[in-house]
């Protein structure tokens, strides 16, 4: 299959930034693609272009491009980084080629009249397809949230930890759903009651006036308790935000790593926890290693920002048991044959595969497509109080409504 034309524009993500949206047309065949941004985002991750300077490579890049017949994604996403020459994609940026990418997809399962998840499946030979679960960004803190708003004594009066997730323990995101809207209702008035206000972060998660890290937990807890809701936790600490000269700052307290492995530790004891995400910075992997050691049999450590869908990184925490679960961000490695090989490493080490979505999102539908196609053990979204988010939630629904996929 030849390409005809790509048509590349700047769209705003969630957040009002701008990001990019491709549309390639290959003969009676045409499909696009928006890619998200990131906020706290991992040292190893694809290179990012500036939308404008990636408008100015579409000329040549078409031109490279017309004169190839691709049979498959992977051809297309090879030759994307044969011309991109660089080991970050810092020539034709991550976020272009993964738009290209994306899109390029799309048209093959055009052509070969699939499913979008069914062609994903193929490609990366997942036989057995399943719902994920689905990861609920309910409560904020963090980068997430906008800590000029409120301080005390010079210091940022709000959760140090950047999420945490309700994750309702079905595989049927219609249930989900349907757990995350009541549980949503529940907790604004809980907020509302207890601080007078609910504000909301980055990505529509509420956000606490409070600096303890255990405050998330405890709001959380009550709601699932007090209304016998079907749910877990998850905790998404963003740890590599608050990392300061080997040591961490949370809500104004230095603790070093220790300690932190022991205010991690007891967390299973005094809550329905199910995941912990990026709980070290990016390079503690030490930290890793310790907390996988002392509760990875009861919980998913889960790597991001450590491991940043890169294949040397899977590797390396497998090598040191590091963690024993991963974030798949398709933006974070810049092409889906390169997110599909990451994910598929993951899995042949037995790890828990979670794929997710950026804080500067769109209403690109696509990963949760991508994580049906993985056999994905979780869908992580956001709060779908914002559009950007529910689209993907919607997505699954409607997968679920039209195949015949275990829930």
């Amino acid at each position: 299959m030849k390409i005809d034309d790509i048509r590349l524009e700047i769209i705003n993500d969630s957040r009002g930034q701008n990001t990019l949206e491709t549309t390639i047309k290959a003969g009676e065949f045409e499909a696009f693609a928006s890619v998200p941004s990131g906020k706290s985002t991992g040292a190893a991750e694809a290179a990012v272009l500036p939308p404008d300077l990636a408008l100015k490579k579409i000329p040549w890049l078409l031109l490279q491009l017309k004169g190839h017949q691709f049979a498959s994604l992977e051809q297309f996403d090879s030759l994307l980084i044969a011309l991109d020459g660089t080991s970050d994609k810092s020539n034709l940026g991550g976020n272009l080629m993964l738009a290209l990418s994306m899109a390029f997809a799309r048209i093959l399962a055009k052509i070969g009249n699939m499913e979008l998840f069914e062609f994903l499946a193929k490609i990366s030979g997942t036989k057995e397809l399943k719902l994920p679960f689905c990861f609920f960004n309910l409560i904020e803190g963090g980068v997430h949230v906008d800590s000029t708003l409120s301080e005390v004594e010079g210091l940022p009066f709000n959760l140090p930890f950047q999420e945490y997730l309700l994750i309702p323990q079905t595989n049927s995101p219609k249930k989900s759903l349907g757990t995350v809207r009541k549980a949503i209702d529940l907790l604004r008035e809980k907020v509302q009651g207890k601080y007078g206000s609910a504000d909301q972060g980055d990505e529509g998660g509420f956000s606490l006036p409070s600096n303890d890290p255990q405050e998330g937990f405890r709001v959380l807890q009550e709601v699932i308790n007090e209304n016998s809701l079907n749910g877990k936790i998850g905790l998404d600490a963003a740890a590599s935000t608050f990392y300061q000269n080997g040591s961490y700052n949370i809500g104004g307290k230095i603790m070093s790593r220790d300690d932190l492995v022991s205010f991690y530790q007891l967390l299973p004891n005094n809550y329905q926890l199910l995941s912990l995400e990026d709980v070290f910075d990016q390079e503690d992997w030490d930290g890793f290693s310790k907390i996988m050691q002392l509760i990875g049999n009861k919980v998913w450590i889960i790597g991001d920002d450590l491991l940043t869908t890169n294949i040397s990184r899977i590797k390396k925490a497998q090598e040191i048991n590091a963690a024993n679960a991963i974030i798949i961000k398709p933006n974070q490695i810049g092409t889906i044959t390169e997110t599909i090989q990451a994910a598929n490493l993951a899995k042949s080490f037995g790890w828990k595969i979670i794929v997710s979505h950026r804080s500067g999102e769109t209403m690109d539908s696509f990963i949760a497509d991508l994580a049906v196609g993985l056999g994905a053990d979780g869908l992580k979204s956001g709060c779908p109080l914002q559009k950007e988010r529910l689209v993907k939630y919607e997505r699954l629904v409607e997968i679920e409504k039209k195949s015949k996929l275990k829930n």
